[in-house]
Parts: C-alpha cells; structure tokens; sequence
C-alpha cells in the first residue's frame, strides 16, 4: 500500500513540472513572435533541465536557425570565468586577493597600482576608470587591435573614487585581472581558461572567441534599429579579452551551474568569497557586486530568494543567466541581437520565466511600447503617432525608465530624423519627470539641429536634475562662456 501510495504522489507530482515547462513554452513563443526573443532559452529546477529550446535565426544573410547547440558571444558573462580563475590562482597560493594589482601590472600609475587590490578589482571597488564606456574610446575601431598602452591610458587617469568606498562597474577591472592571469600562470587567457575550467566541467562548446579561432556553430550578431535588422558591427575581441571575449551555450551554462553548485572548481570558502555581495550594485541596483556576480535577494513567490546573476551586452548579443542556487533553479537566456546596451526585455523573460518557475500566474507579454510606436511612426507618420502617444503607451508594456525611449530617439537622430527623435524624448520626460539624461539627450539633438538655445535650456535642466552630469556642464560652459 506504501508504494502504491508513492507511486501515486511521484506520479501526481509530474503533471505540475510539465505543465511550467509548456507555460514557459507559451511565454518563450509569445516574446518570438514579438520580436524580443531570437536565440536559445535553458530553464532548470533543482539541478534538473526542465526546458531548453532555440528560436530563430542564427544567421539571417543564410537563413541558418538556432538550434539548442549555437554558440553566442557572451559578453560580460566572461567575468565569471576570470574571478573563477583568479579564485582558483588564490587557492595554488599564486596571488593573493589583497595583493595590489601594481605587483602585476607594473605599467599601472604608482598612485593606482599601490592603493588597488585584486579584491577591488574583483567586486568593482577599484574607482579605475572604464575604457569600455569611455566617450569616444571606440570611435572608428571597434573592429581594430587597440593597443595595451591605449587601455592604459584610460586606466591610469585619475581614480574616480577612493578604492572601497563604493561599487562602479568598469570592464577595465577584469582586463585587469586577465593579465594578472596570463603572468601568474605562465598561459594565455585562452589556455587558462581551457585547462583550469571547460575541461574540468566538461563545458565542450564554450571558447575564448579569439580573432584566428573558428568556432562551430556560432551565431552571427545583429542590431535592430526601427524594426529592422543590420549586421553587428566587427569586434575585436582581444580588446574586451577576460572581460568580454568568451562564447557558449545555454547548455553549457547549465554545466558551469552544476561545477559551481558543487566542488568541482572551486573550495567552498572560495565560493562563499565570490557569492559575497561586498557594495551595492549601480547597474540595477537591487542587488550588490560578488566576485564575477551580482548577488542579493529578490521576493519571488511570496519569499526572498537568494539570487546570482549577470548579463552580457555587446554589439550584436545579449545574454542573461540567474541563478536561485538554494532552490536548484537556473534561467539562461542568450539573444544574438543587440547594441551594447542592457535591453529590458531580456530581464522581462526572465523575470516571466522565474514566476512560472515558482508556481506564479505570469500576464500574457505586451509589445514594447518602442516597436509599437515605431510601427505607428512608420504608418501614421511621427506627429499623428505621437499624438497618439498615450493610447500607444496603454496597448504596450510601460517601460519601467527612460533607456529605452532614449535609444529610439537617438536611432531616428541617426535616420536623419532628429526633429522625430526630440518629440520621443519630450514624450519620454513626461513619462519620466526625474530623469535628467532625457534632457541631455535633447541638448544633444538640438545642437544637432543648430538650435543652440533650446539646446542650453535642455542641458539646463538636466543639470538641474543631475548636477553631477559633468557632459551637460561642459557642454553649458562651450555654450555659454564667461
């Protein structure tokens, strides 16, 4: 009678996983169809795949679809490698965490490689400035070879805040740590990574992305501008190297979850160091900086749920993998679309997909509020969509900040319809009141347009709402001398 009473329950106990797996099924296909989700999806509970599907085009020029096995660059999701092989440095008795980083760059300014350690670097509390968003630093070679002393260059300026004081993330910290890697290891980043991580967790289709590498299976990347795609312009991945530089798949994600759920590259003091949240994070702001991780919690179904995390951006992909480690539960979400710029859709999905996961009713997905104007842009013209702005805005999801209205208005700047692109941001500043980089986007396309006083009356404003916008002040003193 036990058994049969077992059996019952185990039985019993199937229908609820494979109807989540058929709900985020429904889901995954609704965001296709919008648009939003073109790439490969992997959803896991308790240490179990539960979903694992790919969505369209790997390639648009050949018409080549994903499957569950393309490969993707994953951005910034290659910092987790790097603190990974610097934890793994520090238990060999290689380094240290508390050693300066001027003990292996040598090249760094006195003032900066004394007072920043390895730890900083690692949690984003070095104050190095970030070459990676540096105004200008990409212009015209984003397909080059830039050189070290360029990367330099930009990390020996002056620190912007004092080393552990505060969390600012900056990919020059982990380029940092790569180099630091290739001396205390005698290898390359790409050896390295190889030897102490893909092998020992079995992470057959990841690889360093490296220029002379071919790479099977890999997606190309691609940017969507006003409803239409474009090829992704060519990247130079030593450039962004242990910050950037690594390609995967969902699958192997999921292999990476299990090595780090259990010991297999990493001792648990190790682990409890990475998975720590040292400052808070100024990207989303609801969780803090780990080592290669976002880390915190987050009310999921009720209750705070513990919650690792990381997206990758880069010309041409986006990437996402969370992590609920004491529930076993894993979202992997990787796109071969985007303009380097954190999308909200993708952390839409995996909020969509999460709740699914948790027991949670999840509302049919809305297009985004910018596809939709857009496509009324498109038929009606700019003054009659935006007329219609508020009508548009209760057909679609409402953005939850001001990014995403701000990057439509620069992609029709750069159509030739700055005019279009102001009446955006004027619509997107009603939508947003506090949000002063709208205003300095205004600036920037009204002097565009030769508007000089409607420009200073823009960047005015935005100073006033952030007076710590040092563009919106230096463009005001151009404007305005004495």
């Amino acid at each position: 009678m036990r058994k049969i009473l077992i059996a019952l329950l185990l039985l019993s106990a199937l229908p609820a996983k494979a109807d989540r797996a058929a709900d985020i099924d429904r889901l995954a296909e609704r965001y296709h169809s919008l648009g939003q989700l073109d790439g490969a999806v992997l959803v896991a509970d308790h240490g179990k795949v539960v979903y694992h599907r790919a969505f369209g085009l790997a390639n648009r020029e050949w018409k080549i679809p994903h499957t569950t096995d393309t490969v993707f660059r994953v951005a910034s999701l290659t910092k987790q490698f790097t603190a990974t092989l610097v934890m793994q440095l520090a238990e060999q008795g290689k380094l240290q965490l508390d050693d300066p980083i001027g003990k292996y760059v040598p090249e760094l300014d006195s003032g900066i490689g004394k007072r920043v350690t390895l730890h900083q670097l690692l949690n984003h509390t070095s104050g190095i400035v970030d070459y990676a968003n540096f105004p200008g630093f990409w212009a015209n070679r984003l397909g080059e070879k830039v050189p070290k002393a360029d990367l330099l260059a930009i990390m020996n300026r002056p620190l912007e805040f004092e080393p552990g004081s505060q969390g600012h993330y900056s990919s020059s910290n982990y380029t940092l740590l790569g180099w630091v890697i290739e001396k205390q290891t005698g290898k390359t980043y790409s050896e390295a990574l190889d030897s102490m991580i893909l092998r020992p967790a079995g992470m057959q289709r990841t690889a360093y992305d490296a220029p002379d590498r071919i790479i099977p299976r890999k997606a190309s990347g691609y940017v969507r501008a006003l409803g239409e795609y474009r090829p992704a312009d060519p990247l130079w991945i030593p450039n962004v190297g242990a910050g950037g530089g690594v390609a995967s798949t969902t699958g192997d994600f999921f292999k990476l979850d299990r090595a780090l759920a259990g010991n297999a590259l990493l001792k648990p003091e190790s682990k409890r160091q990475m998975f720590t949240a040292y400052v808070k994070d100024d990207v989303w702001g609801d969780l803090g900086y780990g080592y290669g991780w976002l880390v915190g919690t987050r009310t999921i179904a009720g209750k705070p749920r513990l919650v690792h995390e990381h997206g990758g951006n880069a010309n041409g992909f986006r990437t996402l993998v969370t992590r609920y480690p004491e529930d076993g539960k894993l979202v992997v979400i990787f796109l071969n679309e985007g303009n380097g710029n954190k999308g909200p859709e993708i952390y839409r999905m995996r909020r969509d997909f999460t709740d699914v996961l948790y027991g949670q009713a999840v509302a049919q997905p809305k297009p985004s509020l910018n596809d939709v104007l857009a496509a009324e842009i498109r038929q009606a013209g700019a003054d009659a969509a935006l007329a219609r702005f508020k009508f548009l805005l209760a057909q679609s999801d409402t953005p939850e900040d001001g990014n995403a209205l701000n990057r439509l208005a620069y992609q029709y700047a750069e159509a030739g319809q700055a005019a279009t692109g102001i009446a955006i941001l004027q619509r997107a500043s009603e939508l947003f009141p506090r949000d002063g980089n709208l205003h300095d986007s205004m600036g920037e396309l009204y002097l565009a347009l030769g508007e000089n006083a409607k420009a200073i009356a823009a960047y005015q404003r935005a100073l006033q709402l952030d007076p710590g916008n040092t563009n919106a002040a230096a463009i005001l003193k151009r404007l305005q001398p004495e």
